[in-house]
């Protein structure tokens, strides 16, 4: 269930062989403090030199404080004796473990375990206060048997603090002040602690095994000394000494690529079973033994002269993986030691290694977590999202509890400005924690220095080297080598101290931005009390529970993971503060790079700028910032490809949202409705998987031998040798050849194909809120997620052309299409896959264009664009000499040609208008309505008539020979084009003036462009029944019927005015403009009412519009739709597809002839494709179709359901695909067929049965929304982007096939899909599924004029059907409908007709059936509407809710696409 990585790389042991090296410190780079290890602290005591007291037998007196001091227990103080303190070292007694303070002037008693100091060795009392109440030491021993490497005291020191004397580096200081009185210093005890040592030989290690054992394994000489820092030991115990707790440490590799590898081991001792040598025994001190005598109280000699020594070495069994899963990895390590210390079992050490490597998933998104049971333990390995921050091994809860808010701010200053760090602590774990942390918590910059997480210390030279490192060592550092140089700033986690360095007088805190750097702390402070309650509440329930369950446990670390995202994103809101408006500064590369330094940082960043940007109270941080290699690098990251492109994307994201949240705040401040900042909008997602799948692995099975018995295997020691027949490889070995390298490829086409999850989620969800606020979003949104499909695919399509430059101007031509039609570009996809597709075929020049059509829509690119974008205008080999003068001179060209036109358009226009001028002396009182304003005053109408229809003419000729590819033409041009159609118009004087006054409106521009748009809709070829019909319907069909002999000029204004931003300002200025007409009083009383119905219908409207806008989802709004045209702008260039024109005086063949060639073994005859979308409601079994389904989706990408249009049922839409052979191409049809040579494919020959088969043939695939299109598109090609390349797509993922055929001849846009049909083939979108209709069948089934056979018997009444042509020949749509109902006149039951087909449906499909092209369907649309209303009031009830007109959002998604045929 989960992916293929696996969870680990290799199994190591590491211990002593015979014959090892001896372990030398390299003291002449560190300088060695002493090679011989100090005896811990056994016993302490107070005397008063004053009083005639001495120092005790092997007693040593601390003399002097760190800066020279008298180190007097009463500095200061007046009338009382000094007092010292004594301490004495030696292995002859359990050490001491802890040293306190007892101040009993408090009431304080000592703890149960300690021993008090009550008196000196000469009798006298040992209070070391200088007043009345007594204030003793005391201290806590080991136990007698306890483990020589536990944590023992072995430095002591006094300080003054009113002296300016702090605790030495690695020291813990007492919080008790020594001297209660009103004179005196104040005097603190320190001590420090290590861990405990004995008698040693210290050699260097190696590793004994490792499984997989291939010649792969290159660390084999760095793993061992990360694991046994230490080096591999002998010791030498007492025998009564209990053997020390095996304990754990991780530590960070790098491999040869630079990426990072994660170990994971734990060290344990066993006993020595080799007989020492004599060189051996006397480097342990063992031939000759000193005891020393004590001469105080408890302090005699506690070991027994005679007592028996044991041996014991160590050994470490390590995991080397790619991702830091430290905690489950530490748990199977215990696991594994545990087995080899007691007990038979049935599975050996090795089956369980093999098992875990090959049997064991890895976490994925759809399987989050997975449970590997061992034994009477399971362990959890839980996937980790990436598409925000990095993978680290990062601890941040355990970094805040051991560093603090403020010393945790002060380690990321030094690490921002690249300073030498070192990070210290007795517990090893803990060293990788904290400096993966520190990197973790620099993102989006990334450490560029040396770095050594644990750093062994025959590498501690690396201490010493003069650049910038971060380097955690073991605290034993201190005790055997010299201090660091001194600008070296040291972190001890164990006490929360920092060292005193030099760097530390010029870096402080206060260089910060004030402003972040003050909420960061305040945050971390609220955290660091939030860490310390957590635990004690952790603590408090283990305390109380013997054993903890596993989801309990479960939740403990679901908290602790929560806190530490709070951490990580209270730095990342720092970070993200600190480079706010970056972006603006960089320089993106528009030309070819003449120059070597064309590519350094400060070409492609804007530093002096950026630094003008920011705070000038911290000007001096950001002048060192960006001199580090680490903001060089991001910058170099940020501007071309890399691995951290996903990441910087992040990155940007957060400071948008940042951004956003002060501009909230501002306004919520200025307008009084927050007095505090809000930072309630998470940057981290920490998202719970939508998937709850978790895994469980059972154990690995028993080894059953030849007589059907479990083989028991039984441990003395953990092995130093692994038996590979244990780990059962011949049954692994095909799993293992299966498994994929772990690294990732970082293929550059695949980055450019899939979205981010920000890009995604941030998609969704500005689908979500356009649609709240428009409906008409909601169309665009599927338009641009069905543009999207399309260049997914594009690399498939020019892999397999043979001309690159064709198909990259193909793509940019679409791209021009598509900020044409005003398309929401919701991500940056299309875009960057055609920068991608530029430069690894060579045309930088392209991608510039590309950026510059992203600029134009108003989009910024982000990190993953801007670097694929930078890679490929280096990539690319830009023109040089003759080539950069020839493309001058086409571009000149060009200019000169579309000049030209634009010349001969403008003349041609200006001759129309001269001659089409009205007569300026003409009065419009003198002339009746019906015969108004002839031109020139003598001109007949007939005459008028001509020179109109001889105007429109010229104007669809010239716009169909100077359409650009795209059919992007300005929106000057298309306001030429309405001129002559105004002419044409009758025009009284008070309308002139209406029109002069309107002409200077903020909306002139807008309503020419509607009333351009209304001619080009009236006037074109396809227009309702052009040539059929003389009814003035033909021309313009009346919305009111008061007004409906009318064929007044007003009405071409209609839409446009319903259609306004403003439309209260619009009926003003129409109202104004009809005074004197409504004045005159020689008008009709019809036109008055028409008028005023015009002016009321457009009032209500707006009213309406405003409703609209108010609604806050996606559903509400369908409903509310329902009024007509209160969205639907006619004149939109998104409609520019729905006059069937393919936008483009270049075919879909054009673009792909002579490029893409199908096999010689698919059929050579016309294969007929039709594709239809129309599906069948499971509830109310009704048929809803394409525009219906479409309207129905939700933005979600994982959701196949839409919702039915007449019952609201949910359901999956079904794409029925009917094939079949013809002999000609269906006639006037919208699709074009196509055609292509023949050429040599093994892949498409492997699938020629299949593709006989598949003629004469009818399937079924569910209907994907172009959202779950995508997606579904996205995981097709996730590792392999060229998917698409192969023929077999079509029969191993047939929905994705045909979804993806049906967009893309719904968009015209050329693919090479059809190719592996046949090679002639139509492929066709229709709207109906004739096979669908059992009960209700359509009018347009009885048409006289197919012959039996092609569509299913029907028995409805040819003469209707021919009544219904004949209202429609006449313009009458309400004598349709009547025609229609008069079927069922007689059936009507209950006050309801009796099932039948929608009459929309009927009336729609019978005009297109029959005329085709020549039906204006928009007319068609609001005649219906129109006449649908004026059917009596008593037949209006009994009409079911399919009869009813189409709502405007289905209307929209209609018009997005080509119009579809019939059948």
């Amino acid at each position: 269930m989960g992916d293929s990585r696996r969870l680990f790389e290799y199994f190591v042991i590491v211990g002593l062989e015979d014959g090892a090296e001896d372990l030398v410190p390299t003291a002449q780079e560190c300088g060695c403090r002493n090679s011989v290890p100090l005896a811990p602290i056994t016993d302490i005591c107070v005397i008063f030199p004053g009083l005639g007291e001495t120092v005790p037998d092997g007693f040593e007196r601390i003399t002097s404080t760190p800066m020279g001091y008298a180190a007097d227990l009463n500095h200061g103080s007046l009338r009382t004796p000094s007092v010292f303190l004594c301490f004495r070292r030696g292995y002859h007694k359990p050490p001491l473990v802890d040293i306190g303070v007892l101040d009993e002037g408090r009431g304080e008693k000592p703890m149960l375990d300690s021993n008090t100091v009550l008196t000196t060795p000469f009798g006298r009392s040992a209070n070391v206060n200088n007043a009345s109440p007594g204030v003793f030491l005391t201290y806590r021993r080991a136990q007698a048997n306890s483990a020589p490497s536990q944590l023992v005291v072995t430095h002591i020191c006094v300080i003054l603090a009113n002296k300016g004397e702090a605790a030495p580096h690695t020291y813990y200081k007492i919080p008790k002040n020594l001297n209660k009185g009103m004179v005196g210093s104040d005097v603190f005890l320190c001590y420090k602690k290590s861990q405990g040592t004995s008698k040693r030989i210290a050699y260097k290690p190696v590793v004994l095994d490792h499984f997989p054992s291939d010649n792969k394994f290159t660390l084999a000489q760095n793993i061992p000394m990360f694991c046994l820092p230490m080096g591999a030991l002998i010791e030498c115990w007492p025998a009564r000494c209990q053997p020390p707790d095996k304990s754990f440490s991780t530590f960070v590799l790098t491999d040869q690529d630079g990426s990072k590898l994660y170990g994971s081991s734990v060290t344990f001792y066993e006993p020595y079973r080799k007989p020492l040598s004599l060189e051996q025994m006397e480097k342990l001190e063992l031939v000759t033994e000193m005891v020393t005598c004590g001469t105080v109280e408890d302090a005699s000699n506690t070991n027994d002269p005679a007592e028996q020594m044991t041996f014991h070495s160590n050994m470490s069994i390590c995991i080397i993986s790619r991702y830091p899963f430290f905690n489950a990895f530490k748990r199977f390590l215990y696991y594994l030691h545990r087995m080899s210390l007691s007990g038979t079992h049935s599975v050996p050490l090795e089956r369980y290694i093999s098992h875990l490597l090959y049997e064991v998933s890895f976490p994925s998104p759809r399987c989050p977590r997975v449970l590997v049971q061992l034994g009477n333990e399971t362990i959890s390995f839980e996937s980790h999202d990436d598409s925000q921050l990095p993978l680290s091994g990062a601890a941040f809860f355990d970094t805040l509890k051991c560093l603090g808010p403020e010393n945790l701010m002060y380690l990321m200053l030094l690490a921002l400005l690249e300073q030498k760090i070192l990070v210290h602590s007795l517990r090893p774990w803990l060293l990788t924690a904290v400096a993966e942390s520190v990197c973790a918590l620099m993102f989006p910059f990334h450490w560029q220095c040396p770095y050594i997480p644990q750093c062994p210390l025959s590498l501690a030279g690396v201490l010493h080297a003069p650049l910038p490192f971060i380097a955690g060592v073991d605290s034993r550092y201190f005790d055997l080598y010299e201090d660091p140089p001194s600008d070296v700033t040291c972190f001890d986690l164990d006490t929360s101290t920092i060292s005193f360095s030099s760097v530390r007088q010029t870096l402080r805190l206060s260089m910060l931005p004030k402003k972040a750097s003050r909420q960061l702390k305040s945050t971390l402070e609220k955290l660091h009390r939030r860490l310390y309650q957590e635990e004690f509440n952790v603590i408090t329930l283990r305390k109380n529970m013997d054993f903890m369950p596993l989801d309990i446990d479960y939740d403990i670390q679901r908290k602790k993971r929560m806190l530490e995202i709070n951490v990580q994103e209270a730095f990342l809101r720092f970070m993200a503060s600190l480079m706010q408006g970056y972006t603006a500064f960089l320089r993106p590369i528009r030309c070819a790079p003449r120059c070597v330094g064309a590519t350094d940082t400060g070409s492609l960043f804007d530093l002096d700028a950026f630094l003008r940007s920011r705070d000038k109270s911290s000007l001096e941080f950001f002048k060192r910032f960006s001199e580090t290699q680490s903001f060089n690098r991001f910058i170099e990251e940020r501007s071309f490809i890399s691995d951290k492109n996903t990441f910087n994307a992040f990155f940007d994201d957060c400071i948008a949202k940042i951004s956003q949240s002060e501009i909230k705040f501002l306004l919520d401040k200025r307008n009084h409705l927050s007095d505090d900042r809000s930072w309630n909008d998470s940057l981290v997602e920490y998202e719970v998987s939508a998937s709850c799948q978790t895994e469980f692995v059972p154990p690995p099975e028993a080894i059953i031998n030849s007589q059907d018995q479990e083989v028991a295997y039984k441990y003395d020691y953990f092995p130093r040798h692994l038996q590979s027949a244990l780990f059962q490889l011949e049954h692994l070995r095909k799993m293992s050849s299966e498994i994929k390298s772990t690294v990732a490829s970082s293929d550059g086409l695949e980055n450019a194909l899939i979205r981010t999850k920000q890009e995604a989620r941030g998609a969704i969800e500005t689908a979500i809120l356009n649609a709240r606020h428009s409906p008409v979003t909601w169309p665009k949104t599927l338009l641009f997620y069905a543009y999207s499909v399309w260049f997914m695919l594009l690399p498939s399509l020019i892999h397999l052309a043979k001309s690159k430059i064709k198909i990259l101007r193909l793509a940019l031509h679409i791209l021009d299409r598509m900020e044409y039609s005003g398309v929401l570009p919701l991500d940056q996809v299309c875009y960057r896959i055609v920068i991608q597709l530029c430069g690894d075929f060579g045309h930088p020049i392209l991608a510039v264009k590309v950026l510059q059509a992203m600029q134009r829509s108003g989009m910024e690119q982000n990190a993953v664009t801007y670097g694929i974008y930078h890679q490929a205008v280096l990539k690319g080999g830009w023109p040089v000499g003759d080539q950069i003068e020839a493309v001058k001179a086409w571009n000149r060209l060009a200019i000169v040609i579309r000049a030209t036109s634009l010349f001969k358009m403008n003349l041609s226009l200006a001759s129309r208008r001269r001659s089409l001028q009205p007569d300026s002396s003409s009065s419009a009182e003198n002339r009746s309505f019906n015969e108004s304003s002839s031109y020139d005053g003598t001109m007949r109408e007939d005459e008028q008539d001509e020179i109109a229809e001889e105007s429109t003419s010229v104007v669809e000729n010239y716009s169909s020979d100077l359409m650009d590819p795209l059919g992007a033409l300005s929106a000057s041009h298309n306001l030429s084009v309405a001129l002559p159609k105004q002419t044409t118009e009758t025009m009284s004087p008070s309308r002139a003036r209406f029109i002069k006054e309107h002409s200077v409106s903020p909306f002139a521009n807008e309503l020419q462009h509607d009333e351009m748009v209304e001619v080009k809709l009236s006037e074109k070829p396809n227009s309702w029944l052009r040539g059929l019909t003389n009814s003035p319907i033909v021309s313009k069909l009346m919305r009111s019927s008061t007004a409906g002999n009318f064929d007044s000029p007003f009405d071409k204004n209609d839409t446009s005015l319903t259609l306004s931003p403003s439309l209260a300002s619009l009926v003003n200025q129409m109202k104004k403009g009809y005074d004197d007409v409504l004045q005159a009083g020689n008008l009709s009383s019809r036109l008055r009412e028409g008028v005023n119905s015009l002016v009321n219908e457009v009032r209500s409207l707006n009213r309406s519009y405003a409703k609209d806008g108010s609604e806050s989802t996606h559903s509400s709004q369908r409903e509310t739709n329902e009024q007509p045209d209160q969205q639907l702008h006619l004149s939109d260039p998104l409609f520019q597809l729905d006059t069937g024109s393919h936008c483009s005086l270049l075919s879909s063949d054009w673009w792909l002839e002579d490029q893409i060639f199908a096999s010689a073994s698919t059929p050579n005859e016309l294969i007929d494709v039709a594709i239809s979308s129309a599906s069948l409601c499971p509830a109310c079994k009704m048929v809803v179709y394409d525009e219906d389904l479409m309207s129905g989706w939700s933005v979600d990408e994982s959701n196949l359901n839409t919702s039915c249009v007449y019952c609201d049922c949910a359901f999956v839409p079904s794409l029925t695909i009917k094939i079949c052979s013809r002999e000609v191409p269906v006639e006037s049809s919208w699709y074009l067929p196509s055609s292509f040579g023949v050429g040599a494919s093994s892949d498409n020959a492997s699938h020629c049965n299949g593709d006989k088969e598949f003629v004469d043939s009818q399937l079924s695939v569910p209907f994907l929304s172009p959202l779950v299109l995508r997606r579904e598109l996205e995981n097709l090609l996730t590792g392999n982007c060229l998917l698409p390349v192969h023929s077999s797509l079509r029969h191993s993922n047939p929905i994705v096939f045909w979804n993806v055929l049906y967009y893309s001849r719904r968009l015209s846009l050329p693919t090479h899909f059809p190719s592996w049909i046949g090679q002639s083939v139509h492929v066709r979108c229709v709207y109906d599924v004739p096979v669908l209709h059992t009960d209700c069948t359509p009018l347009f089934f009885v048409n006289p004029s197919y012959k039996n056979g092609i569509l299913p018997t029907s028995e409805r009444n040819v003469s209707i059907w021919r009544h219904v042509v004949t209202a429609l020949q006449q313009s009458s749509i309400l004598r349709a409908l009547q025609a229609i109902l008069s079927e069922n006149r007689n059936a009507v039951d209950n006050g309801k007709f009796p099932r039948r087909f929608p009459l929309f449906r009927d009336v729609q499909f019978v005009a297109l059936d029959k005329f085709g092209s020549a039906v204006d369907r928009d007319q068609l649309d609001e005649q219906y509407r129109s006449d649908f209303e004026r059917l009596p009031p008593r037949i209006l009830p009994m009409l079911p809710c399919s009869d009813y007109p189409p709502k405007s959002l289905s209307r929209i998604c209609r018009k997005i696409f080509l119009p579809l045929d019939v059948f």
